[in-house]
C-alpha cells in the first residue's frame, strides 16, 4: 500500500486552480488572507480495496466553497463555483483526474450538501460542501 493523499492533493489543486477569482486551499484558509469566495479541499479518506493482485483503495475528498457578502447571500455565487468545481473533477460519468503513480479508475459525487446562511454582523456566509468518491488503483510506489 502506498501513501495517495500528496498525489490527490496535487491532482485536486490542479483541476481546481484557475477558477476566476476563486482561491484554492487545502485543509483551511491562512488566516493572513479574507476571500469573499473561495475553495477548500480537506478531509481525506482512504479505506483499503486491494486485491490479492493489486494495491487499490476508495477515497473520499470534501471540496468545501464558501462565499460572503454584505447585507444577504442568495447562494448563487456558490452555486456557480459548484458548478466549475464539476466541469473540472466529474466532467462526465467516466471523469478523471490526472495523478502521480495512481490511476483514478472511478469518480462519483456522494454527496452534495447546501447548508443554511450563517449570518455574522454584517456579513452572510453561503457554503455548499461537495464529497466525492474516487476508485483508485496504485501503480508504484511514489514515496
Amino acid at each position: 500500500m502506498i501513501d495517495v493523499n500528496y498525489s490527490l492533493r496535487i491532482a485536486y489543486n490542479s483541476a481546481l486552480t484557475g477558477i476566476a477569482g476563486v482561491p484554492v486551499f487545502y485543509g483551511a484558509v491562512p488566516s493572513t488572507v479574507s476571500p469573499d469566495t473561495y475553495i477548500v479541499f480537506r478531509s481525506i479518506t482512504n479505506t483499503d480495496a486491494s486485491t490479492m493482485n493489486s494495491s487499490d483503495t476508495d477515497t473520499t475528498i470534501t471540496v468545501e466553497i464558501q462565499t460572503w457578502t454584505d447585507g444577504s447571500n442568495s447562494g448563487l455565487s456558490a452555486d456557480m463555483i459548484a458548478r466549475d468545481v464539476f466541469n473540472r473533477v466529474l466532467p462526465n460519468p467516466s471523469g478523471i483526474l490526472t495523478t502521480d503513480g495512481m490511476q483514478i479508475v472511478s469518480t462519483r459525487l456522494l454527496n452534495d450538501t447546501s447548508p443554511p446562511p450563517i449570518s455574522q454582523a454584517n456579513r452572510v456566509y453561503q457554503s455548499r460542501v461537495l464529497t466525492f468518491g474516487h476508485k483508485i488503483y496504485l501503480r508504484s510506489d511514489i514515496s
